[in-house]
């Protein structure tokens, strides 16, 4: 049986894997109980820092850090 890295943890999440793929995943993790346990964890954390780190995604760009950047650019 294939061991769950946390290449396939992180791509599971991401949604970067494809029908086939991911249905392998789940067949393993729902075999492997030490894999479920890692994919619960691993899922808890990428909640709790989307709930931390998303809301910084929607905030204005302070102005002197635009002007920076735009000087940097040109």
């Amino acid at each position: 049986m294939k061991r769950v890295t946390m290449t396939d943890i992180n791509a599971y999440l991401d949604g970067a894997l494809d029908e086939r793929e991911r249905a392998a995943f789940e067949s393993v993790v729902e075999s492997d109980p030490d894999a479920k346990a890692l994919l619960a964890q691993h899922r808890q954390h990428v909640e709790e820092l989307h709930r931390l780190y998303d809301p910084v995604l929607s905030e204005q760009v302070p102005p002197r850090m635009l002007e920076l950047l735009r000087k940097r650019k040109g």
